[in-house]
């Protein structure tokens, strides 16, 4: 399954919106909430747990009889995941950096935060000048 870069996104910003210090997040409740394919908001959400973006969220489960999905809590986001987030959190920086990739065939989260880094930095000179 392909990874949506919007998807993604959009579960990061909700999240920081819906964590606190005390309350996680139910997983199944936000996948129900996005405006995304439901097996596309799980299968995001499954990648940022595992790239170390979130604590928790959903997994698939293989016991004897076939797999079955799971559905944890998402506690946090990480270091790693607010550092992506600030990266690609502005709309204009988001277009910016969809546009300068989007005639790649695939792009990594790593690349986009570093493309989207570069815009948000050239933007911040352009103002301070």
């Amino acid at each position: 399954m392909k990874l949506n870069h919007e998807c993604v996104r959009k579960c990061l910003l909700v999240l920081e919106n819906n964590i606190g210090v005390a309350n996680a997040v139910d997983s199944k409740k936000l996948i129900n909430a996005l405006d995304y394919d439901k097996d596309e908001s799980f299968y995001a959400l499954q990648k940022l747990s595992e790239g170390g973006f979130i604590v928790g969220g959903p997994t698939v489960l293989y016991p004897v009889g076939g797999a079955q999905k799971h559905y944890a809590p998402i506690t946090d986001i990480t270091w790693k995941g607010h550092e992506y987030l600030d990266a690609i959190r502005d709309d204009k920086i988001w277009k910016k950096a969809k546009s300068a990739t989007s005639s790649l065939k695939s792009v990594s989260l790593s690349v986009m935060k570093d493309v989207a880094s570069h815009f948000l930095t050239e933007y911040i000179k352009g103002n301070l000048m």
